[in-house]
């Protein structure tokens, strides 16, 4: 059975997660070791700390193209799921609040090791559902 689809569009699927030279798109480079785990740090802590460990790496790392750009995406999604989680809180007056609160716990989990299995490989990842408060012109 063949799966290849090739009128859809690949834009979240899983990488593989052998060795490879891809470069990014992000910084024309071959990427090094230090900076795939910088970047994969960006988004994992991201479920740890929030917006904080992103952040972090964002100022500390604006020198490097590709780890700037995932510290930033991540960044991003951190202050989206505060928001959501946020408004969710205010909700928990309605009940409808604690699945909401949940929902945006799972799939922060889910994005995070997602964006950072990408940062792994050395592909730049989007965040779905994600408000880019911060750009890249910052």
């Amino acid at each position: 059975m063949n799966h290849q689809h090739s009128d859809s569009p690949e834009y979240h699927s899983v990488p593989d997660l052998k060795p490879t030279s891809r470069r990014s798109s992000t910084d024309g480079v071959q990427l090094s070791g230090d900076s795939r785990t910088y970047a994969v740090l960006a988004h994992l802590l991201g479920i740890i700390s929030g917006p904080l460990g992103p952040f972090v790496i964002w100022i500390a790392m604006k020198r490097n193209s590709l780890v700037e750009h995932e510290a930033r995406e991540a960044l991003n999604f951190q202050i989206t799921v505060w928001l959501v989680s946020f408004v969710g809180a205010i909700l928990t007056l309605v009940y409808i609040g604690y699945l909401i609160i949940v929902l945006a716990m799972v799939l922060n989990v889910v994005f995070c090791v997602i964006a950072a299995s990408y940062a792994h490989s050395g592909a730049p990842y989007r965040y779905p559902f994600s408000l880019r408060l911060i750009d890249s012109s910052q």
